[in-house]
């Protein structure tokens, strides 16, 4: 075997196995929203909310997340699950969806007729900043939100 297909197939066994061990950062935890770090499209959310918590579980490409809207002392909830694999999948019976791994981060895009909402997650500043950069399109408006959740350690 020539010297240039030995460090082809040396380099390719190194590319191969850096992405089977590249690890996505694992988002676990109760998340605050900050309101002050945030850049919210005032559109974006409903009149009244006074905040906002994010509970994600995640193991492996198995990701989970459970949105509180908070109003007062009134909390609604939503949540959905997602597998990290890229596959296109339903989400909540209406929605069509999918997870992907970037480099740093998790992109979460969910739609069907007349919506689109794709959700970057990743770290802030540090491992205690958590962004949810949200790009939505469809009715009522489009619109382009940071939201910027601090963690929860009492939890």
């Amino acid at each position: 075997m020539n010297t240039k297909l030995k460090f082809l197939l040396l380099l390719l066994g190194f590319v191969f196995q850096s992405q089977i061990f590249a690890q996505t950062p694992n988002f676990t935890g109760t998340w605050v929203l900050n309101f002050e770090k945030s850049k919210l499209d005032t559109s974006d959310y409903p009149n009244g909310l006074t905040g906002q918590i994010f509970v994600i579980k995640q193991d492996g490409n198995k990701f989970s997340l459970k949105i509180y809207h908070i109003y007062g002392d009134k909390k609604k909830k939503i949540g959905f699950r997602m597998i990290a694999d890229g596959k296109t999948r339903s989400v909540k019976i209406i929605f069509k969806g999918k997870l992907e791994q970037k480099e740093n981060s998790l992109q979460a895009t969910m739609w069907r007729k007349n919506y689109l909402n794709s959700v970057n997650y990743k770290f802030g500043t540090n491992q205690n900043e958590f962004v949810a950069d949200e790009v939505f399109t469809g009715r009522p408006k489009d619109h382009h939100s940071i939201w910027v959740f601090d963690r929860d350690v009492a939890k």
